[in-house]
This record gives structure tokens, C-alpha cells and sequence, in this order.
């Protein structure tokens, strides 16, 4: 009876961390489950009463409603729109400005904020300034008031700096403008369900996010809110707005987020920072004195790309940072790329845990690699012939000897005075042959007639013996005497570079021209 079967037992795969929130959004729960019932605190009774939004409820008022209890402005000045980057270019590229006028960044400003204010400087010809940084990362503020006037039209600033976590003093910098002309741009994308925020307390006239990565909304969604101020553009286009089924979406999102953000959470980020910090090799990213959410950081000799494929592969996800994103940070300069760790609200402990541990066990397996088990030499086999197979021997053919006939040679002897006979010429198939004159060569004695091949001798033939020419003694008689050498002709092959080449041929044919020029 055979044995059973053993099977391994199967093992379920590790939950994905997914720390990269703040590159790409995890899937929306709320998109496939309904909104659950929030709790909307009654200011007059001061008792909590459940809000169950109704189905004749328009998903686009109750999106701003939810919107404006977030920040804390009414929600009759809020915007939902397509996308924060689109919504500041929407609202600032028309600006009316002059040539006098400055514009303030800082250096955590995103690329698409810098083409947005590049194209208003190029179309104005007013001044773009970057805010510069303390020695501690922070946004200098001394320099802000100290050069601050009424030339100063437009600041844009980011709550949270997506390249490295820092934290911005936006409510101090609100109170530094407020007495200004200058019309206050805030940039939430990455802090909006991340940190509190009161857009009322930090005085801007602009807010822009994105809705779909700490929010948990839809792809393609943002938020924004306006407030009147002299310097706006009158008249101007409004914000693109989402999809309806995205405004659905993103209503049911607020409407579940609203509660969770307004009250605090555990913040993980010190122990991220722990973990790292005693990770051999792993060097942090300068930030300023405050810092939530994101922490980005390099390995010394692996890049960030090999890194972040290798964690994948274990189920734990990071994004990846380079330079052209945020072109005026301190960490850009060195322009080599470095992962990114965002923290999400529900991000927990073990999360933290899981990334510490697998990314020694990354940088364990790079710095010694298993070596491959070497397989011993194969003896090497002798090498044998196969037998070949018997060739029967054929019987032996039996032949007749063949009679052997001689003709006599019929010996016939030219007349003195008759043309002798001229043996035919051996044609060879590459060269064509032409035959001399008959007189050229006399009749050979002992030839034999036409059709008959023999060899003649050297000796026996005067007419092939070395030429010679007559020559007049001193005597009057004639001698033999030996023709002179053929001429020696050296021509000139070519010329390359500073050598000149010739080559000799041995010309018998063509003797020295004559003196002159005369051929």
C-alpha cells in the first residue's frame, strides 16, 4: 500500500506595509463600503449627536460641507477640483503684477508650484526670491521680516515638505504677512488628513491639496479654498473640477475622514527614525526642527532603486525620491535619488517593525551574497571508437588483357621549299591564347605530322636558342654578342602623408624614353 502524500502546509503571505502614502494612495475602503456614521459635535447642547448624510443629499454639498468642518472655514468658499497643481496654476498664472514686484518661495516648493511661478515671472517680469533656510532646516524668518514690504505681491509655501517631512511655520508666516499686501498661497497637499490644519488661523487667502493620498479619496481629486483678496485676478477660470462619480467617492471619504483627522493619532514617526538611525549605513536627510509624516533617507553604497526593489520583494513598499522633484532642497544638490517612507494614519507598530527587519535582512544578503554550491569536476568518461561494421569484400573481377597495338610512326620529311608546319596551339580555359605567325617558328626536324604531341628539345631546335644580334668587329667580321639588360623603369605608387612609396616593375616591353620628352 503506498505511503500518503505529505504536503507542506500552506503559508499565507506577509501583509504588505505600504509606506508610501504620500507618492502613491492606497485603495480607497470607502469606494466599495458605504460611509459609516460619523459623530457631529453639538456646540449648543454640547452633546454628540449621530449624522447620517440622506440620500436626497447632493454628494457635491455635503463634499464641501464635510470640507469646510475640516479646516474650519465656510464651506461656501470651498472647491472641489482636479487636482491641487492644476487648481494654483488655475488661480495664480493670471495674477496682475508688475515689474517691481517680488515673488516669495521656499526651498521645499514641488516642481510644478516652480513652472507655475516661472511662467507668471517670465510673463510679468517681476522678481522670484527663495526664502532661504536656518542651519537647523527651518524656514528663516528674520530674513522674511527684515526684507518684507509692499513689493512684495505673492508667497507661496508648503505646509508639509514632501521631500523630507519638515514642517513649515505657516500660522507665524500668516501673522508676518497680514499687516502686507502680499496675497498668502498655502500648499496642503501632503499634510491634509495628516495633520490638523485651521485655514482660518494661519491667515492664507489660498489653500490647495490633493484629496487622494492622505485622504484616501479618489485618483485625480483635490481640494482648495479661497478667500477674497485685492491681489487675485478678477474674473478668473474656475478650478477644474472632478468627475461626479469622483465627487461621490470623495464626500463619502470626508465624510469618514472628517472625525479621524481632527483627533490626534499615534505618531510612529520617532520610532521610524530609531529604527533607521541604528540601521548600519543609512544615512537621514537633513530636516528642521519639527518634522511628521514622511522620512527619507540613503544607503552609502546601495542606491535608492536596487533598495526599494529588493523591500518590494519582501512585501514592503517605499517610493523614491530624486532631485527634479524638489530642485531648490538642500538634499537635491547631490542629485543621487533616496527613498522615501511615508507614515498613514493607520500605519502601526508592527509596520514599523516589519520595515527594520527586512531591510537588514536587504542589506545582510547585498553585503554577503550566498555563494553558489560548486559542483565537483564529472570524471571524465574514455573516450571508446565505435566498431565499425564489416564491409564484405567484393569478389574479384576477372579482366581480359587488352591487345596492345603500335602503329608505326609515319616519318615524313618536309620539301626545302615548302611552309613548315605549325605545331597547334595549347589554349588554356582563364587565358586566350593566340597563335604566332606560321613564320615565326621553323619547322622542327623530327616533328611528327598533325595531331601528333611531341616534346622537342631545346637543343635540337636553333630557332629556340638564346636570340643573338649581329655586331661589326674591328675587323669587319660579325660576333655574337649579348643584348643589353632590359630597362629598369621606377614609377611612382602614391603618396600618403609625408612618405612617398615606389614600387620597381620590371618592364621588357617599353625601353627608356628619349631624352626631351620624345617618345
Amino acid at each position: 500500500m503506498d505511503a500518503p502524500t505529505r504536503t507542506a502546509p500552506h503559508r499565507p503571505a506577509p501583509p504588505t506595509v505600504r509606506l508610501d502614502t504620500a507618492r502613491t494612495a492606497p485603495t480607497p475602503h470607502t469606494a466599495a463600503e458605504p460611509a459609516h456614521p460619523t459623530t457631529a459635535h453639538d456646540h449648543h447642547h454640547g452633546t454628540a449627536t449621530p449624522h447620517h448624510p440622506t440620500a436626497d443629499e447632493d454628494p457635491h454639498t455635503r463634499a464641501r460641507t464635510h470640507l469646510g468642518r475640516l479646516w474650519g472655514v465656510p464651506a461656501t468658499h470651498t472647491h472641489l477640483t482636479a487636482g491641487a497643481d492644476d487648481t494654483f496654476d488655475t488661480l495664480v498664472r493670471d495674477t496682475p503684477l508688475t515689474p517691481r514686484d517680488r515673488i516669495w518661495t521656499t526651498p521645499h516648493e514641488s516642481v510644478a508650484r516652480l513652472h507655475t511661478l516661472h511662467t507668471l515671472r517670465d510673463r510679468t517680469r517681476c522678481r522670484l526670491e527663495v526664502v532661504p533656510l536656518r542651519p537647523d532646516g527651518d524656514l528663516d524668518l528674520d530674513w522674511m521680516r527684515h526684507h518684507l514690504d509692499d513689493d512684495v505681491a505673492l508667497v507661496s509655501v508648503t505646509h508639509l515638505s514632501p521631500a523630507c517631512g519638515t514642517v513649515n511655520p505657516v500660522t507665524a508666516i500668516g501673522r508676518l504677512l497680514a499687516p502686507h499686501r502680499a496675497r498668502y498661497a498655502l500648499d496642503a497637499s501632503h499634510s491634509a488628513g495628516l495633520l490638523p490644519l485651521d485655514a482660518a488661523a494661519t491667515g492664507c487667502h489660498l489653500l490647495t491639496a490633493d484629496a487622494f493620498r492622505f485622504l484616501n479619496g479618489p485618483p485625480d481629486t483635490g481640494i482648495a479654498y479661497t478667500h477674497p483678496h485685492p491681489g487675485a485676478p478678477a474674473g478668473s477660470t474656475p478650478p477644474p473640477a472632478p468627475h461626479p462619480a469622483a465627487v461621490t467617492a470623495l464626500a463619502d471619504t470626508l465624510t469618514h475622514h472628517t472625525p479621524a483627522a481632527t483627533h490626534p493619532h499615534t505618531d510612529h514617526l520617532p520610532r521610524l527614525r530609531a529604527a533607521l538611525a541604528r540601521t548600519p549605513g543609512i544615512t537621514l536627510l537633513p530636516t528642521g526642527t519639527r518634522q511628521a509624516g514622511i522620512l527619507a533617507f540613503r544607503h552609502d553604497h546601495l542606491d535608492a532603486g536596487t533598495l526599494r526593489h529588493a523591500l518590494a520583494r519582501r512585501a514592503v513598499l517605499l517610493s523614491k525620491t530624486v532631485a527634479h522633484e524638489h530642485p531648490l532642497h538642500p538634499a537635491s544638490r547631490t542629485g543621487a535619488p533616496a527613498l522615501h517612507a511615508s507614515l498613514h494614519p493607520a500605519t502601526t507598530a508592527h509596520d514599523i517593525d516589519r520595515l527594520a527587519h527586512t531591510l537588514t535582512e536587504v542589506l545582510h544578503a547585498h553585503t554577503h551574497p550566498t555563494p553558489h554550491p560548486r559542483t565537483p569536476p564529472a570524471t571524465p568518461t574514455p573516450r571508446t571508437t565505435p566498431a565499425r561494421p564489416a564491409t564484405p569484400t567484393p569478389a574479384p573481377v576477372r579482366t581480359l588483357p587488352t591487345p596492345r597495338t603500335t602503329l608505326p610512326t609515319p616519318r615524313t620529311t618536309a620539301p626545302a621549299h615548302s611552309t613548315p608546319a605549325t605545331p597547334a596551339p595549347r589554349s588554356t580555359p582563364a587565358l586566350r591564347s593566340v597563335p604566332a605567325p606560321a613564320a615565326a617558328l621553323p619547322a622542327l626536324p623530327g616533328s611528327a605530322g598533325p595531331g601528333t604531341r611531341t616534346a622537342p628539345s631545346l637543343a635540337a631546335v636553333p630557332a629556340l636558342a638564346t636570340p643573338t644580334t649581329p655586331a661589326t668587329t674591328a675587323s669587319g667580321g660579325h660576333r655574337p654578342r649579348t643584348p643589353p639588360p632590359a630597362a629598369r623603369r621606377t614609377r611612382t605608387a602614391g603618396r600618403r602623408g609625408h612618405l612617398t612609396l615606389h614600387r620597381a616593375d620590371h618592364d621588357t616591353t617599353t625601353p627608356h624614353p628619349p631624352p626631351g620628352g620624345q617618345r
